[in-house]
């Protein structure tokens, strides 16, 4: 008994040591679709399954710092909603500034400069669709050039929108717009252009699939289509099965778009393990290896 005793306590000391070890071995993940707020434009919402969002912007960072510690999120790019100023996670290496834009910028100059000052290292996420806009209207022109020029990767916002959105915030938008053919000419006028494809389609996944095939420098990340309603869930499935069958996995990436509830970071991950027709190799190149290759990160991850 006393045997039984000891044993049952040594369990017990050794448990933090072994709960530490999983986690410091837990495989590195790369996020490529968060969203980080300021004061002014954070609230707190409902979403789909009418759970809350944290109560204000320190609750959220933590909510979210909490869950990328969780499941080992080494980086993240940031599409950073009201500016470069007072975000809540700046300062922090792990998160790559990204450019949120529905229209495209009005000074080519600044633009520049936030690149060469290392605070834009990702025009996204871009949301032409809410403006009633595409990645290929005129105006984004300058810009693409100048992220071609600096090997900075664009991210663009494809496929639908939220119930209601039209009515509440964006007139001009369109489903239409989210079509990933849309963006064709972009990518035929910059070769060397790294262009990502957010919710990789959506409705227009088997769309999305087929240009990948086409243009080598074509990207898709998953974003909310791995934790929203189950028939936007069954977009990502059929994504993924096709990107398979077609050999585009080399150039998908993960992503949790997880805006104001930071628990869609941890359901994304849990429906991308639990896709068993994609191999343990697959899911490690969405999870990380892709994202190193879009994001240039090689030399920084270096081991």
């Amino acid at each position: 008994m006393k045997i039984l005793i000891r044993y049952s306590v040594l369990l017990l000391l050794l448990l933090p040591v072994y709960t530490a070890d999983a986690q410091h071995n837990k495989l590195p993940i790369i996020d490529v679709h968060l969203h980080a707020y300021t004061d002014r434009t954070y609230r707190s919402v409902p979403n789909e399954y009418g759970t809350l969002s944290p109560k204000n912007l320190e609750n959220h960072k933590k909510a979210t710092l909490d869950m990328m510690d969780k499941y080992n999120i080494v980086r993240a790019v940031v599409s950073q909603i009201g500016g470069f100023d007072n975000q809540e996670f700046e300062g922090d290496p792990r998160f790559i500034p990204g450019y949120y834009a529905n229209n495209a910028p009005d000074d080519t100059t600044a633009f520049i400069k936030l690149i060469e000052e290392g605070k834009l290292k990702v025009f996204g996420e871009i949301g032409a669709i809410y403006a009633g806009k595409t990645l290929s209207d005129p105006e984004f022109d300058p810009y693409l050039k100048i992220c071609e020029r600096y090997n900075i990767p664009v991210m663009v916002h494809t496929g639908g929108g939220e119930p209601g959105v039209t009515y509440r915030c964006c007139p001009n938008f369109r489903i239409s717009l989210g079509d990933p053919f849309l963006i064709e000419d972009v990518l035929a006028k910059y070769p060397k252009l790294k262009v990502c494809m957010m919710h990789a389609g959506e409705i227009f996944h088997e769309k999305a699939v087929r240009l990948m095939m086409l243009y080598p420098q074509l990207y898709a990340e998953l974003g909310a289509v791995l934790w929203v309603a189950d028939p936007i869930k069954d977009y990502a499935e059929e994504f993924l099965r096709r990107a398979q069958q077609f050999k585009c996995i080399d150039r998908i990436m993960f992503g949790s778009d997880q805006m104001y509830w930071a628990e869609g970071i941890e359901k994304s991950i849990q429906t991308l393990n639990s896709y068993d027709f994609l191999s343990e190799e697959e899911k490690r190149k969405i999870f990380y290896h892709n994202a190193v290759k879009f994001l240039a990160l090689e030399e920084e991850l270096k081991q």
